[in-house]
């Protein structure tokens, strides 16, 4: 209650309240900083009002800022507090609003210049300043942010260098956003590493920690899109794992975390495990029309490929398309197209080609001669998948 009394109280002077309450709130820098960390960490455990208040509280601090006397930023504390604020999403012209006009302490200059640069999304140059500065020499939340900032930095060109960052990101300041930050954005690492076990850990880690965390849904997301660039073989041997990371969500969740899986698989040509999720979110509510429908799509989808794709366009032609949204219902026209396709395959101009090697001594049948006779049918199944990627 006491988080929720400070954030009130600092919305209520943002947008303007009694001139009274005003003049009774003067903390120090590092004090209003502490708020809003208390309020991001709230937004990693499931807080919608912390997340809804955090931009009138980062505009009050930032206001806040520049009216505090020149005396007040050489203490350690505040210059440590406005490098914070800068890498916790403040406003980047305040940070360099500071630099010119006030003496902070000299150590944190170097950083708040990097975090300054880092919001300002001039990257090149936030690396270079940050390059040197461990940030275990800085325990807590600044050195915390320091090595998310860090990893987030060096992620495309050292995925490497990033996972030792994004680790030590978790070790400085663990059950705070910034861990959550650290999980929710390694997931591209293993994806390019092509590391499922990895992200199927890091999946576990992050649903139990921060299972309720209101970026949980951009963690799903990018978990879906992630989990369909493995193989086929690495996926089967890994997804009783992954699904058990996924039942560490409320049912609820867990039935749209499947169907983003089997969508994404669908449009990715992983079938089997197209077929997997469906049935996994399937399972979780028979009485949720939507979530069948969705799920009967897809596993209609995953067999018209790897089945008999006259049962699976039998069972597509009984989806109500009504209850599809328009993703879907392409999803639905294309894989109809494609079981099409298959069940009338060889097409009417072939039967002469079909006929005349039906004549020919099975042993005589070379590879070749096989591979020709499908190789139109395989051209135009991936011609369909590839529309469905766009």
């Amino acid at each position: 209650m006491k988080l929720f009394r400070s954030l009130f109280v600092a919305a209520v002077v943002a947008c303007g309240g009694p001139a009274a309450i005003a003049q009774e709130l003067e903390p120090d820098p590092y004090k209003l900083v502490r708020t809003l960390q208390r309020a991001q960490d709230e937004i990693a455990h499931g807080s919608q009002v912390a997340y809804d208040v955090q931009r009138k509280l980062l505009d009050h601090i930032a206001n806040k800022f520049i009216k505090y006397p020149d005396h007040v930023w050489a203490d350690q504390k505040n210059s440590e507090a406005a490098a914070v604020f800068a890498l916790a999403g403040g406003d980047p012209q305040v940070g360099k609003w500071l630099l010119k006009n006030r003496t902070l302490a000299p150590e944190y200059t170097g950083i708040l210049e990097g975090a300054v640069a880092f919001a300002s999304r001039d990257y090149p140059e936030a690396a270079k300043l940050l390059a040197d500065i461990e940030p275990l020499k800085y325990p807590g939340h600044l050195g915390g942010s320091l090595a998310l900032v860090k990893a987030m930095l060096a992620a495309k060109k050292d995925p490497k260098k990033a996972a030792g960052l994004f680790a030590k990101t978790r070790l400085l300041v663990p059950g705070t956003l910034i861990e959550e930050a650290a999980l929710r954005r390694s997931l591209v690492l293993f994806e390019n590493k092509k590391d499922l076990p990895k992200l199927v850990a890091t999946s576990s880690s992050y649903y139990r920690q921060f299972g309720r965390s209101v970026f949980g849904p951009v963690f799903d997301e990018s978990l879906a899109q992630a989990v369909v660039k493995f193989d086929h073989e690495d996926l089967e041997k890994h997804q009783e794992k992954l699904s058990a990371a996924v039942k560490l969500t409320p049912s609820t969740r867990q039935k749209k975390i499947y169907l983003m899986f089997a969508k994404n698989a669908v449009v990715s040509g992983k079938m089997a495990f197209a077929r997997f999720s469906s049935v996994n979110a399937s399972s979780i509510d028979e009485s949720d029309l939507q979530t069948q429908t969705r799920a009967n799509l897809y596993m209609a989808a995953a067999d018209i490929v790897t089945g008999a794709p006259e049962e699976a366009l039998t069972a597509l032609n009984k989806i109500d398309a009504k209850v599809l949204s328009d993703d879907d219902k392409k999803i639905m026209n294309e894989v109809s197209d494609v079981g099409s396709a298959i069940a009338q395959w060889p097409p009417a101009e072939a039967e002469k080609t079909k006929s005349q090697a039906t004549e020919m001594p099975k042993e005589e049948m070379s590879s070749d001669d096989i591979l020709s006779r499908v190789q139109p049918l395989m051209a135009e199944v991936d011609s369909i998948l590839e529309t469905l990627k766009k």
